[in-house]
């Protein structure tokens, strides 16, 4: 064997080395993009204010936690929601579990306010079919149980984007199929999410108390690159950004949300409605 045949046997190993890696790498399945996502996720939460047609209705937040075997997402809405005449005040709350490998475990709702109380509770359940059972619960009222077959992975909807952004580096036209469970309608639809476009936003990092107006006011803001996504069918614009988490977005009802520091949203909620709950405590992630 001569020194030629070694360096050309060498460099076809090589090759074939490479294209074994390429394979791997663009022919991955949809359970090993999860299973990267998953470990991708990092905690934080993030706070909005809410407004229909630029009046202050509420505020919300919206924190994902991480454990070595567990990704659990929480959510809080709370607002005076305008309804013809009517004005409804209603606090929502949710709190998602999620294996490392972005595979959901259970997830429970909670709303209450100027409305009938009531909790839904969702548990996946995996055989040969995964199966998401759901239960309804209100007060007076016997629980209604429903089950649906989930042909794509599960999520809520804060979640939803999460795969779509951080499988890799986001481009426009990137799209992924999942299913989502939709808390309005109460049931489990299949879904394409897809990047539309991009954009620069100024997002409010930290606030201090006007002497003045005695109201907390913007003193630093972040540029922030934000991602467009859109699903079939459905009305609601948003922007995420890099890790899949909401900037902004708005519905063709006039309602808007916008991420900003915690004391812009909540104290000043609480400054113009003394009487709502209490303050959510700020969350700090290390």
């Amino acid at each position: 064997m001569n020194r030629k045949f070694i360096g050309v046997l060498v460099i076809v190993v090589w090759v074939a080395g490479l294209g074994l890696l390429y394979r791997r790498a663009t022919h991955r399945t949809l359970a090993q993009e999860l299973t990267e996502v998953g470990m991708r996720v990092s905690p934080e939460t993030y706070y909005y204010s809410l407004e229909k047609n630029g009046v202050p209705i509420g505020v919300a937040a919206s924190s994902i936690d991480t454990s070595k075997t567990r990704v659990i997402s929480s959510d809080l809405i709370r607002g005076k929601f305008p309804a013809g005449d009517t004005v409804f005040r209603i606090e929502a709350r949710s709190e998602a579990r999620f294996t490392r490998g972005m595979r959901l475990r259970d997830f429970v709702i909670r709303a209450y306010g100027d409305i009938k109380p009531f909790m839904i509770r969702g548990v996946m359940q995996e055989g040969e079919e995964k199966t998401l059972r759901v239960t309804t619960e209100s007060l007076g009222v016997k629980p209604i149980t429903t089950e649906a077959i989930a042909d794509a992975p599960v999520f809520i909807p804060t979640m939803a984007p999460l795969p779509l952004l951080l499988r890799r580096e986001p481009e426009i036209g990137d799209s992924i199929n999942v299913s989502m469970y939709d808390p309005m309608s109460r049931s489990l639809h299949d879904v394409t999410m897809r990047i539309e476009a991009d954009s620069l936003f100024l997002v409010a990092d930290s606030a201090a108390l006007d002497s003045a107006s005695g109201r907390w006011v913007k003193v630093h803001q972040d540029s922030l690159r934000g991602w467009r996504i859109t699903r079939r069918n459905g009305q609601l614009t948003a922007w995420v950004d890099a890790s899949g988490r909401l900037i902004a977005a708005s519905e063709p009802g006039g309602i808007s949300m916008v991420r900003t520091a915690f004391e812009i949203a909540f104290s000043n909620w609480r400054l113009d409605n003394p009487n709502s709950a209490p303050i959510p405590k700020r969350r700090r992630h290390r």
